[in-house]
């Protein structure tokens, strides 16, 4: 063979192995991001200033999993009240209550009894002991209501297992929380050591087959809460430290490698054919381009060239990205939209957190707060009405496929219950009207319901709507104003209305036949109209 040709195919080969790699980094590593759209209405988009509700089925957007609340604090008291079930049917039972199907159950760390947690019901108990065994009689009373709520619920009850941090037994300071420091600008550091990684993958997944054996459905395991955050304890002027509750901080590459580790364990796995899956870190806030969130979600499922080789596999695991509501304006959840959008459209939307933290300015009542000197647990219509603009945003905006607030029950003040119950007289419950416009949207969108394009035809009335698995449709508007309104619906069934306002707490307030109706929806109130 000529020196010329030698050199010829030593460059055909090099070319050959280049093109290889190039195909692999595109194809393999980085991929094709075949990004989805949805239509744009244009019988909708059009529909402005009309006083005419227009829906448009053949604009379809996401399928929802439902809406729910979390058990956390709670729940480890009212299992052993006599009045737990009247408590569960308040917010499981579909008819004296608001039909949630989503049940967020703590994994507790096992910091109960840790004096240093300065509120004594935020400690909780764990399943995995100190000697390596697990205990699942512990945290009975918050199994009780998880129980109860099902006897309500039904079978098809969704149940999300989530971690404020790993067991005590394997953090590095024995302790549900980071440790003090002295110096406040000390960089963050995490609780749990890599090493501990697959042992805390192997605690969520016994803690998720104990529950699927007992006959519940599992739907995610969450093991990694708001990781941004330093979770640390402070110290004292005394010089003793507290903590406000278990909590722990990773960064985006830890929580890439414990995700990794997670996966591990549940991919393929037995659980994983019943459905049950590692859920996305939950992020505190919606937020987009150049945020701390987004820089969780590169480093965990971006294809850039700096994260591609580590997280191909949980690329390819992850189907949905959590978010919290806190502190996201409707322009942030915009901005957060086209982020997504652009770079992970194939990841569906869950919006798993949220109350109106008193410091919050995109509550919608950080005014109304503002104005109470001695806090207040926001019970009017007010509150409940602004929570239900988060919704519709959340619903809307970032196509939410589920949509949870954060406790569902509450002691003290503070504008986070959805019910407030009094340790010291069980029959003391009080309501707000949260809870009853949070079932105006819980208690007739049903699990599978898919959202369709809506316009009420005005502007100061938010509106969504949903086709439910049975073909119900359901219209939920949202009056945010001093002022009534009304829009004009076409239903081609029977009808009936449901109205939470300061009359009304999630009533029927009219039914009728089929055709052209007049939707009357109060000043801050919450209408939904639903027909078969």
């Amino acid at each position: 063979m000529t020196k010329e040709k030698k050199v010829i195919l030593c460059v055909l080969a090099l070319a050959v192995v280049i093109a290889a790699v190039v195909l692999y980094l595109v194809f393999g590593v980085f991929g094709v991001q075949e990004k989805r759209t949805y239509q744009v209405s244009q019988t909708v988009s059009t529909n402005v200033s009309t006083g005419k509700t227009v829906l448009d089925d053949t604009v379809t957007y996401q399928s929802m999993n439902g809406f729910g609340a979390s058990a956390c604090w709670w729940s480890q008291d009212v299992g052993d009240w006599e009045n737990t079930d009247e408590i569960m049917s308040y917010l499981y039972d579909s008819e004296k209550g608001i039909g949630l199907n989503i049940y967020r159950y703590n994994l507790g760390a096992g910091s109960k009894g840790d004096e240093h947690i300065t509120l004594e019901n935020r400690g909780a108990e764990c399943f995995l002991q100190s000697d390596g065994t697990y205990d699942f009689s512990k945290d009975a009373a918050a199994q009780k209501c998880l129980a109860s709520a099902k006897k309500f619920a039904g079978d098809d009850l969704r149940l999300t297992l989530f971690c404020n941090s790993a067991p005590v037994s394997m953090t590095k300071n024995g302790a549900g929380y980071c440790s003090a420091v002295s110096d406040k600008d000390a960089p963050y550091e995490s609780n749990l050591d890599k090493s501990n990684y697959a042992p805390f993958a192997d605690f969520c997944y016994n803690s998720a087959e104990y529950f699927i054996n007992q006959g519940y459905r599992v739907t995610d395991v969450s093991p990694i809460n708001e990781p941004q955050y330093d979770w640390r304890a402070w110290f004292n002027d005394d010089g003793t430290y507290s903590a406000k509750q278990e909590g722990c901080y990773y960064s985006k590459y830890e929580a890439t490698e414990l995700y990794n580790a997670m996966v591990d364990k549940f991919d393929g796995s037995q659980l994983d054919s019943k459905g049950c899956k590692v859920s996305m870190f939950e992020c505190a806030e919606a937020a987009g381009e150049g945020s701390t969130s987004a820089a969780y979600l590169d480093c965990i499922i971006g294809k850039g060239p700096k994260y591609a080789f580590k997280n191909k596999k949980l690329r390819s695991y992850f189907d949905t990205v959590s978010t919290h509501s806190y502190w996201s304006s409707t322009q942030t959840k915009e901005q957060t939209a086209e982020y997504l959008a652009d770079k992970y459209s194939a990841y569906d939307v869950v919006c798993t957190e949220y109350c109106q933290m008193q410091n919050d300015e995109n509550s919608g009542v950080y005014d109304l707060i503002s104005k109470e000197a001695n806090g207040t647990n926001g019970m009017t219509a007010e509150y409940g009405v602004a929570m239900a603009k988060v919704i519709i945003d959340d619903l809307t905006i970032l196509n939410a496929k589920e949509w949870d607030w954060w406790t569902a029950c509450s002691y003290g003040v503070y504008t986070d219950g959805l019910i407030y119950i009094n340790a010291d007289n069980h029959s003391d419950i009080q309501i707000s009207k949260r809870l009853w416009c949070l079932g105006n949207f819980s208690r007739f969108i049903d699990e599978g319901a898919t959202r369709i394009a809506c316009s009420s035809g005005l502007e100061s009335l938010p509106s969504c709507a949903f086709i439910n698995p049975d073909n119900s449709t359901v219209v939920v508007y949202v009056n945010n104003t001093q002022q009534d309104e009304t829009t004009a619906l076409e239903c081609e069934n029977d009808y009936s209305v449901y109205t939470t306002s300061d009359k009304y707490d999630l009533e029927k307030t009219d039914e009728g036949k089929a055709g052209e109706i007049k939707v009357s929806v109060p000043a801050m109130s919450v209408v939904t109209v639903i027909y078969k």
